[in-house]
């Protein structure tokens, strides 16, 4: 195994019921670097508990009272250079020590509020838009690509364009996943709200690789783990799916031209 990426939406870390799981989680899936994303928590009580975790190296945009923050910690197998901070995500390069490969890797906790959220599509627009080698995007998007994604929600609620029209803008994908459909539980709601994406930089440069949802533990989100050089692919491949907003997109023509692959049997119409 070359790397191992885990994101999880830990609703707090100050609990006491916290540290004994994670150290549990990290025992049992030995991961190279590890995010967290709404720890509750800041400053003393932060450092705090990353010690606890004997992580080596850590970094964070920190926790406004109860809201928001972000953690990265990592082991000595890899090394983080941090490029942008932003208290909706943190953007940075991972390399892995092993074998002298690096990414660019992008960590999101959207704000849950749409008003929050509009602020944040526009920065990953631009960061979208100067990428030239592989980069993965992951984290809470608190914004789901298709209805697919979404359980028992009310009737009123859509998945967000802003967030769809971001991969068909830059030909990013998401990477699918093993495991159970939804990371986030409330009552008879179930949504898909964490996941993974990525550019054909990614594909082409790391072809074997497996993303999956492991159990909740603590939290209504479940911790999603990327698995990087794994000879196991998702069982469970992201299946084709059409927005019916993207006919309305100025270059939706231009998209199905390039995109769209037929023989000489068959034809497309636009």
């Amino acid at each position: 195994m070359d790397l191992k990426i885990i994101c999880w939406n830990v609703q707090g870390c100050g609990d006491l019921r916290f540290l004994p799981a994670a150290k549990q989680f990290l025992r049992d899936c030995k991961p190279d670097l590890v995010v967290f994303v709404e720890p509750r928590i800041s400053g003393r009580r932060a450092n705090s508990v990353i010690f606890a975790l004997s992580f080596p190296h850590s970094y964070r945009i920190e926790a406004i009272g109860f809201s928001g923050g972000i953690w990265v910690a990592w082991y000595d197998t890899v090394t983080v250079d941090i490029i942008i901070t932003h208290f909706q995500f943190l953007h940075m390069r991972v390399m892995n020590k092993r074998i002298g490969s690096s990414m660019l890797a992008t960590t999101i906790y959207t704000s849950p509020s749409a008003s929050g959220r509009k602020l944040l599509w526009p920065h990953l627009r631009r960061i979208a838009s100067s990428i030239r080698s592989p980069w993965i995007l992951f984290g809470d998007f608190n914004a789901t690509l298709t209805t697919a994604d979404r359980l028992g929600c009310a009737q009123s609620s859509k998945p967000s364009d802003a967030f769809q029209n971001l991969p068909i803008d830059y030909g990013l994908r998401e990477m699918g996943y093993q495991g159970p459909a939804y990371t986030w539980t409330r009552g008879n709601a179930s949504v898909r709200l964490d996941m993974f994406i990525c550019n054909s930089y990614y594909d082409e440069a790391y072809s074997e690789s497996a993303v999956q949802h492991l159990l909740r533990m603590r939290s209504d989100h479940r911790p999603i783990l990327l698995s990087i050089g794994s000879s196991i692919r998702n069982t469970r491949s992201a299946p084709f799916k059409y927005f019916s907003g993207w006919q309305t997109h100025d270059d939706f023509s231009r998209m199905v031209t390039d995109n769209w692959v037929v023989d000489d049997s068959m034809s497309v119409t636009l």
